[in-house]
């Protein structure tokens, strides 16, 4: 019987922003889940901030240090109103209402949300209630934010501006773990983690993740349209360096050679 998640260690480092991909059944979200006591190792320790999750007494400060978003923003959001929405956290935590109302502009501020404040959240679009359902996380004020397959529902303009908003986030200050399958979102990232049949196959830069051709089509991941341009130009002797990942980085390269 194949374990879950087999043999893995890492350390996640206060203040960085890292990914975990692999395929379906790879592990990657079960090891997501693991990191605020959702689940709970049959073997081994999970430690957040020294605190292990396998002490019941640890899952409250843990679950206030350690906020997580899913694929499905409906299944996050329990209230009909944007603001009221993001004030519920904080409001079953007993926070003063003064800083409820300070927290919640703040968190909607962050994601670029407070004119949608008082909408009704059934009438935003898939991109949007997931922005709402960071806000939410943000409103608890963690130290992590952990993104599991958040964007998986989105459009690619959805997806774009979603990485946006968490690489501002990121420059803030916030340690970010972002699961995904789009391998085109962690080229911003400090350390991807490559996840394969439960174990990690391995961790490196992006560049040196996407420089491991035979890494990525023995982890069935598919290589981001921009890097292939990018291999190509640099194969019939353009100078595009290693670390323009995206096309907006490309053509900045390209231009002056033109």
């Amino acid at each position: 019987m194949q374990k879950a998640l087999d043999d893995v260690s890492l350390t996640i480092e206060d203040g960085s922003f890292v990914a975990v991909v692999g395929h379906n059944g790879s592990g990657k979200s079960t090891l997501a889940k693991h990191i605020n006591g959702l689940l709970l190792p049959t073997a081994g320790t999970v430690l957040v901030n020294g605190l292990s999750t396998a002490d019941e007494a640890n899952i409250l400060p843990i679950r206030q240090t350690v906020g997580i978003v899913f694929q499905n923003p409906d299944n996050q959001i329990v209230t009909t109103i944007v603001e009221e929405d993001v004030a519920f956290g904080p409001e079953n935590l007993g926070v003063e209402p003064a800083l409820i109302r300070e927290r919640v502009d703040a968190a909607l501020d962050t994601v670029g949300m407070r004119e949608f404040a008082e909408r009704a959240v059934h009438t935003l679009s898939g991109g949007q209630k997931q922005r709402i359902a960071i806000a939410g996380m943000l409103a608890l004020r963690p130290q992590i934010l952990v993104m599991d397959e958040a964007t998986a529902m989105l459009d690619p303009k959805g997806r774009a501006d979603l990485i946006r908003t968490l690489k501002e986030l990121h420059d803030s200050g916030l340690t970010v773990l972002m699961v995904t399958q789009y391998m085109e979102e962690v080229t911003d990232c400090d350390r991807v983690i490559v996840m394969n049949h439960g174990r990690i196959a391995r961790e490196g830069t992006p560049t040196e993740i996407f420089r491991d051709k035979a890494l990525l089509k023995e982890c069935s991941l598919a290589e981001p349209e921009a890097i292939r341009l990018a291999d190509r130009l640099r194969g019939i002797g353009v100078p595009i360096s290693e670390q323009a990942m995206r096309s907006e980085a490309i053509a900045e390269e390209l231009c002056p050679l033109l």
